[in-house]
């Protein structure tokens, strides 16, 4: 028996559901009408580094310790700025690959995000999305790198420096070509390696669905034959490995998170100032003036209908080289220009901004009371032009688990509702903007199918959530638990008489002790 994981960055049944009613992803529809279909709820956050992380290890952060783009350090005493470095791996437990290489089953690892450096496993990894660059060591063993550009020549991590370029001008047809050819590369790739090699496990992601949809939203969610092309060649992967697949062997398609629209932005440090809890260093404040001098300028654009087209200029300058960037990256952390001593909240990462989330770190000197004031404003913000309200939930520290990486500081994780999505930076008095367009983030609401000879046929199942896929594969395939995850195994998936017998920790030490007996 062997088992595949089709990982898809940012996949959304709110794409793929449609086209799969109009007869152009006949493969999707395959599973959906002979296998599981289920929301795979990612929420803490939903972010391609923990989500992703989280689907691997079985784990939620505080176990695995990936939260962000980023990892901070400990504070180590107050009104000191953290050090801050890029997060590309997780830091602690043991991933499926890790797991099923003990086991003695082969295993091929491709493209998954996070997974840099790679590590020594019972066959073959290509570390995925935040590797620095293809001129490093990426696959497992090192020599496999000539092997991987002899098939896939063109074969990138992420769209380059040409698909910037595009967008910036707005490029449709040209932008989705660039995302095609990169995912083609992959399933080149992919499609050798399954071929050429041995292996029980395959486990593989596509990201270029993320980028798309985040530029693209308004094409791809009224299904614009532009962007339909990629949703397509996807279905196209997916059946060339179906293809592959015996009557024993199961496939699950994950995705890391779900995707919305938004056109409206909530300046959430910016009313984290207005209410007296977050206090700037004086060093910044003309800074902070000059920004919301910038707010009020595009206020008065967007009432005089006239944002559309400054926008327009505004990518052409850029694509021509002539306006440069601010400097604001949108997943880097803000550790700066803030009073730590007097500060009680405050959310450094922009990683939120395209998540559609806001991981607000609380100061430990908080007291409860003032922790649920501000829960309730914010549940009470609502978008000036349409009356909705800002906050879909508020989550508090105890939903990061409990483990060697749990926060020290308490936190409120703060998803948004659709329609707006959370920004960093400081200026705007008026804290809510309508931006006039809709552009794509991050919503927890992920894509689950299971599909195999154990699992039921053309059934809805309740929601999952990312840490139960670990869990529910290693159950699929019969193998015993290494230890207890913070995820469960899907039983409702399973046809009758397939419900999981064990699995806990203490036996499946007991089972790997036996086999190793067995095997000297």
């Amino acid at each position: 028996m062997r088992s595949v994981i089709f990982g898809v960055d940012g996949l959304t049944f709110r794409i793929i559901k449609p086209l799969i009613e109009r007869g152009e992803l006949p493969n999707f529809k395959k599973l959906r009408d002979e296998g599981c279909e289920a929301v795979l709820e990612s929420k803490y956050p939903p972010l391609t580094p923990p989500a992703w992380t989280s689907i691997s290890t079985g784990l939620k952060p505080a176990r695995h310790g990936v939260y962000d783009y980023w990892v901070y350090a400990d504070a180590q005493k107050r009104g000191v700025t953290r050090s801050v470095h890029v997060q590309t791996q997780r830091r602690g437990g043991k991933a499926i690959w890790n797991i099923l290489s003990e086991y003695g089953k082969r295993v091929l690892v491709i493209n998954v995000p996070a997974t840099y450096p790679p590590e020594p496993v019972n066959g073959i990894m290509v570390s995925g999305y935040l590797t620095p660059g293809t001129d490093v060591d990426f696959t497992y063993p090192a020599s496999f790198k000539e092997e991987l550009f002899r098939v896939a020549p063109r074969y990138q991590l992420v769209p380059g420096g040409e698909y910037e370029r595009l967008r910036l001008k707005l490029r449709v047809d040209a932008m989705v070509d660039v995302l095609l050819d990169m995912t083609e590369q992959r399933t080149r790739l992919i499609m050798h390696m399954l071929k050429e090699k041995p292996w029980d496990f395959c486990y593989l992601a596509y990201v270029c669905g993320d980028r798309l949809q985040h530029q693209l939203w308004e094409e791809a969610i009224a299904l614009d034959p532009r962007t339909n092309r990629y949703y397509r060649m996807l279905d196209d992967a997916l059946g060339q490995i179906l293809a592959l697949l015996g009557p024993q062997d199961t496939l699950f398609v994950v995705s890391d998170h779900g995707f919305r629209g938004h056109n409206s932005y909530f300046d959430i440090n910016e009313y984290l100032r207005r209410k007296g809890l977050l206090v700037l260093d004086p060093r910044a404040l003309s800074a902070r003036r000059k920004a919301g001098r910038a707010s009020t300028l595009k206020h008065i654009a967007n009432r005089l209908w006239l944002r559309p087209l400054a926008r327009k200029i505004k990518r052409s300058l850029k694509a021509a080289g002539v306006w440069e960037n601010s400097g604001v990256d949108a997943t880097r952390p803000l550790l700066e220009d803030v009073d730590w001593d007097k500060t009680q909240a405050f959310v450094p990462s922009f990683s939120g901004f395209q998540g559609g989330y806001a991981d607000v770190f609380l100061s430990p000197d908080i007291t409860e009371e003032q922790i649920a004031g501000l829960c309730e404003d914010l549940k009470l913000q609502k978008d000036p032009k349409n009356g909705k309200p800002l906050i879909d939930v508020i989550y508090t520290t105890e939903v990061f688990g409990t483990g060697p990486y749990a926060p020290r500081e308490p936190h409120l994780l703060l998803l948004a509702q659709d329609g707006v999505t959370f920004r960093m930076e400081m200026g705007n008095e008026r804290i809510w903007e309508d931006i006039g367009k809709t552009f794509g983030s991050h919503q927890k609401d992920g894509v689950l199918y299971a599909y195999g000879a154990n699992f039921k046929r053309g059934f809805q199942a309740p929601n999952a959530e990312v840490f139960d896929i670990v869990p529910t594969l290693l159950h699929s395939l019969g193998l015993p638990f290494p230890y207890a995850f913070d995820g469960r195994v899907l039983d409702e998936l399973f046809l009758e008489g397939m419900v999981a017998t064990g699995g806990d920790a203490e036996g499946g030490l007991a089972r790997r002790k036996l086999k190793k007996l067995l095997d000297a």
